[in-house]
């Protein structure tokens, strides 16, 4: 059943990756996605050995001890929330690179795409811990995807205006939002954190729905679809720090 469950919990991600797949009609630009889409649900790999790693680091410094609250706001801001959206920027990076033009579009869809393979591959680890209820829950809300197109909203923009503001932002905000949620469930806090995480997720949600209707107009704008990298197909996409 609960195989099942998680399955029909993947139609809204599936149905986003279609609708981000439709911004270029391209057919090497689809099959880019497909491919990103595969590399965001193997990027699970590189998030679990970059999380031990930095779990072994952390013990070594022995300040986890210090005070249960000090290894909570560790663990939440940086094994969960900076690590993972760390890894999924890495990962649509590289894909952008391999274009041969990139648009503000692109960025925010590629951002959302990877983000969206990792969190499809956490639903299936969620699956064997929780209940049916939340498996939905999680699957409706796709928080990951959320967190993707907030960094692809600011960070290609950062891009397209040459700002290391911008790119600092793209990067900063979702790790902050993650991290708030995932501190938001932490054992021992107040319960206004348990209405903090709800407020958290049902934003992001609200979120990915408005950027729904805004990339469905942004197609038709040249500032969002009008590519401000290119190359020829010799040369290399120059890389985006």
């Amino acid at each position: 059943m609960s195989v099942l469950v998680l399955l029909l919990s993947f139609i809204p991600a599936i149905l986003m990756f279609f609708f981000l797949r439709k911004n270029r009609e391209d057919p090497d630009y689809r099959k880019a996605c497909g491919k990103l889409l595969w590399k965001g649900v193997l990027s699970a790999a590189l998030v679990t050995l970059a999380d031990l790693i930095v779990v072994l680091l952390w013990g070594l410094t022995g300040l986890g001890d210090i005070h249960w609250l000090v290894n909570a706001l560790f663990k939440t801001f940086v094994i969960f929330a900076t690590v993972e959206e760390a890894v999924k920027f890495r990962t649509a990076k590289k894909a952008l690179n391999e274009q041969r033009a990139v648009s503000r579009l692109d960025v925010i869809s590629f951002m959302a795409i990877s983000a969206m393979g990792f969190g499809m591959i956490e639903d299936v680890v969620y699956m064997l811990e929780t209940n049916i209820g939340q498996i939905i829950v999680r699957g409706v809300m796709m928080g990951h995807v959320g967190y993707g197109l907030i960094m692809g909203l600011i960070y290609s923009k950062g891009m397209k205006n040459g700002s290391k503001f911008a790119k600092f932002l793209g990067l900063l905000i979702p790790i902050l939002i993650h991290g708030l949620y995932d501190f938001s469930l932490t054992e021992n806090l107040p319960e206004v954190f348990d209405f903090l995480a709800v407020l958290n997720a049902f934003g992001v949600t609200v979120f990915i729905i408005v950027m729904i209707f805004i990339i469905r107009k942004k197609r038709k704008d040249p500032e969002f679809t009008v590519p401000f990298i290119t190359k020829d197909e010799e040369t290399a996409v120059p890389e985006a720090n």
